[in-house]
Parts: structure tokens; C-alpha cells; sequence
């Protein structure tokens, strides 16, 4: 299984039916399934978006489907190395370095960092995401990158 680093948007769009996103994003699964990424910050921001909502058929649905993710570890691959602390000294460095020349935001910078250092642990094959910016900054870093966007398809 290859290990992909989904930032919160595209995790977001596998989970969610009706993302904008997400047809592009079930392709790729489906065309070679990947192990994904988790730790708390991935999973409190695909949890809180999820909890948004809060009504939404689907969501609901999506939020029982993640659920069920984080209980079996279906597709979803715990990584304890990347904890708060860590990743918050890494991603400060990486804003000292390159934040007067891109357009992510704190959070993006944060998992930025994360999918560098998983890269360097255990062979990252490919950083997923629906951000442009994002894409940008993975692709300077180094990091075999996916972009989503509303034409993409395999």
C-alpha cells in the first residue's frame, strides 16, 4: 500500500460525498488505495469539519464512515512519532524559511512539516491535497505531490 500524506481538505473529500472534491479523490483511492496519514492534528481538523455538519445527511454518514475508520485502522495509518510539539519546532522552522514566499497559512505550514518528516521516516509516496498553495509548498519541499482541483482526474 503506498503511504499518502492527505492533508485535511482531501481526507476531507473522501469522507464527504457532496465535496466539490471528491469524485477526484475516490478516483485515486480506488485506482491504488492508499494507507493515509493520521495523527491528532489531521484528525481534530477532519473531525471538527465533519462535526460542522451537524443536520447534513451525509455528513452524518461521513462522520459514522470516519468513525469506523479510526476504530478498524481501515486506511488510516496512526503515526505517534508526529506529535504536537515536534511538528509545532519543525513548522516554525519551515515558516522562518519559506513563509515570505508562500501562501499557506499556519495550519498548511504545520502539515507541511508533518508530511516532510514522515517522508524522511518511512518513504512518504505522495502528499495529497485541494489547495493550491499547499501544493506548491509541498512540491518546493521536495514532496511528490496530488492536486485535486475541480478539472483533476487520473
Amino acid at each position: 500500500m503506498p503511504l499518502v500524506y492527505a492533508d485535511t481538505s482531501a481526507l476531507f473529500a473522501w469522507f464527504y460525498p457532496l465535496d466539490q472534491f471528491s469524485p477526484g479523490v475516490d478516483e485515486a483511492v480506488k485506482a491504488q488505495p492508499p494507507d493515509f496519514v493520521y495523527w491528532p492534528l489531521v484528525r481534530f481538523e477532519l473531525r471538527h469539519n465533519l462535526r460542522r455538519l451537524k443536520g447534513d445527511k451525509y455528513g452524518a454518514i461521513a462522520w459514522r464512515a470516519l468513525r469506523a475508520a479510526e476504530k478498524t485502522a481501515s486506511r488510516l495509518r496512526w503515526q505517534g512519532e508526529l506529535t504536537a510539539d515536534k511538528m509545532l519546532d519543525s513548522a516554525e522552522e519551515l515558516s522562518a524559511e519559506r513563509a515570505a514566499e508562500t501562501g499557506c497559512g499556519s495550519s498548511d505550514v504545520i502539515h507541511e512539516a508533518a508530511a516532510r518528516r514522515v517522508h524522511l521516516l518511512a518513504g512518504l509516496d505522495e502528499f495529497w491535497t485541494c489547495d493550491e498553495a499547499q501544493a506548491e509548498l509541498a512540491r518546493a519541499s521536495g514532496l511528490p505531490t496530488r492536486l485535486f482541483n475541480l478539472q483533476s482526474r487520473l
